[in-house]
């Protein structure tokens, strides 16, 4: 595309900053779905200055081959030393290589430009190998209350902010909305989809980001009919028969409500406020009650609604206007304890009840901020225990101490609950075998391997409460 022309050398970093942080955090989500061996031959299309390539070979320590129509995006390319096999100008409506010649393909940003987004998979897909994984990034049409400012931020966000960096990146800015808008308004989402099993793919996932944002689609190259083997039966429980968390419950209706608000992540967090109040030598009960409100509404209610509408992670069939309804609501009710509170706490409270709400906003728009292990652990651990404390009069020193001791116990749930979340919602088979010195077996499925991590989560929630409320009940009782 010539409108690209002239921004290679600036468009790693300007991308970054124009898609508020998401775009890197898409292209992860793209090469994550890759699942690639130091072995395997990857073909990068639409390679541009190779972001994505550099990334796969990274991660993967795999051999990656680079195509894309704009000399000026390879000459970027080309300085990544030691990531590509070779680079290549060409065109992906006809690449130049034989059939089955690469173990997996990755594109971005490609289908919104040619004249023919079914005939482009067939191509792309015939090069990979069967059993092969193709992937891609796109950007996506947000819903409900999101598209309005979507369409704010694309047609007067985008230009303005690109003229910071170059008339032509304002370019750039102002031609991206309508594009977006252009492509799906003659191919759907599930349109596309169709395009990539018409092309002899199949287990297409399509994986939606920062509220629609951004889409990642993934699938697998069938393979070739053979003559039917023998089938060994499935291990009990597969991944699929799994809930997507361990509190989750089936059924829908109300348990789909029990569900959305994590109640045993919700009761851990707000124990934090429970520990702040406790660092006080007189705590007001009126203000550890309207903490405790205001968090589990922000919390339990605002950031786990706005979450969910995020590709579905917990399966719930609550209605996307319902779930908007709900965060808002939620949200805006924290804000008004917040301010109430400040009335009697101060002025300066008003920091924490702003900081709270952008953290639970953060999260809703899956910033980086707030979705790395650190970010979370401030923000889900330290925070609760830093406002609370400083509501009710606690000395400093201890509240550092104690918003320390809960980044770190939410950072200690983090890591716990990744994995287990991961083969939940993620994976679609778990086998293997454990072989001991005295030459016992033990096989390896999916309940096994994250059933030590979850029993640790379903007691430790339960712990932190009853210290944090032990603690606390010392001023009381």
């Amino acid at each position: 595309m010539r409108i690209f022309t002239g921004v290679a050398a600036a468009y790693d970093r300007v991308a970054t900053i124009l898609s508020l942080g998401q775009d890197p955090r898409w292209r992860r989500a793209l090469v994550d779905a890759i699942e690639a061996t130091p072995a395997d031959r990857v073909l990068d299309v639409a390679t541009g200055t190779g972001m994505v390539a550099a990334a796969v070979h990274a991660r993967y320590g795999c051999t990656v081959v680079g195509l894309d129509q704009s000399s000026d995006m390879l000459a970027v390319a080309r300085t990544r030393a030691g990531v590509y096999e070779t680079v290549v100008e060409g065109r992906a409506e006809k690449l130049p290589f034989p059939d089955a010649a690469f173990d997996h393909l990755t594109f971005t940003y490609l289908l919104r430009y040619v004249d023919d987004p079914a005939a482009v998979m067939r191509e792309l897909a015939r090069v990979v190998k069967p059993g092969g994984r193709v992937a891609m990034v796109e950007f996506g049409l947000p819903g409900g209350v999101w598209r309005p400012l979507w369409w704010l931020y694309t047609r007067i966000g985008l230009p303005v902010a690109g003229r910071l960096f170059s008339a032509k990146w304002s370019a750039v800015g102002a031609f991206l909305g309508p594009s977006i808008e252009r492509f799906y308004a003659r191919n759907s989402l599930p349109a596309v989809e169709g395009y990539w099993r018409e092309a002899g793919l199949g287990d297409v996932r399509t994986q939606r980001l920062s509220v629609g944002g951004g889409v990642v689609i993934s699938a697998t190259k069938r393979e070739a009919p053979r003559a039917p083997t023998r089938v060994e039966p499935p291990r009990s429980p597969t991944p699929a028969s799994l809930a997507p968390a361990f509190y989750a419950r089936p059924g829908g209706g109300w348990r789909d409500y029990w569900t959305l608000i994590h109640p045993p992540y919700t009761v851990w967090h707000l124990s934090y406020v429970l520990l702040g109040a406790a660092l006080a030598p007189s705590p007001d009960p009126k203000i550890v009650a309207g903490a405790l409100v205001a968090f589990g509404l922000a919390v339990g209610v605002g950031a786990h609604a706005f979450d969910e509408l995020n590709g579905r992670p917990l399966r719930t069939r609550i209605p996307s206007p319902v779930l908007v309804g709900l965060g808002t609501v939620a949200l805006i009710l924290a804000v008004a304890i917040g301010l109430a509170g400040a009335t009697t706490v101060g002025p300066l409270f008003l920091l924490f009840v702003i900081g709270g709400a952008a953290v639970v906003l953060l999260y809703a728009f899956e910033a980086p901020l707030v979705h790395t292990d650190v970010g979370f652990a401030i923000a889900w651990g330290a925070f609760p225990v830093a406002a609370t404390a400083y509501a009710t009069g606690a000395h400093p020193v201890p509240t550092a101490l104690a918003a320390l001791a809960a980044a770190l116990l939410s950072l200690a749930q983090r890591r716990l609950s990744t994995r287990a979340r991961s083969i939940r919602r993620r994976a679609v088979t778990v086998s293997g075998e454990i072989v001991y010195s005295d030459g016992s077996k033990e096989s390896i499925d999916a309940r096994g391997l994250i059933g030590a991590a979850e029993g640790a989560l379903s007691i430790l929630w339960l712990s932190i409460f009853a210290v944090s409320l032990a603690v606390l009940l010392v001023h009381w009782l």
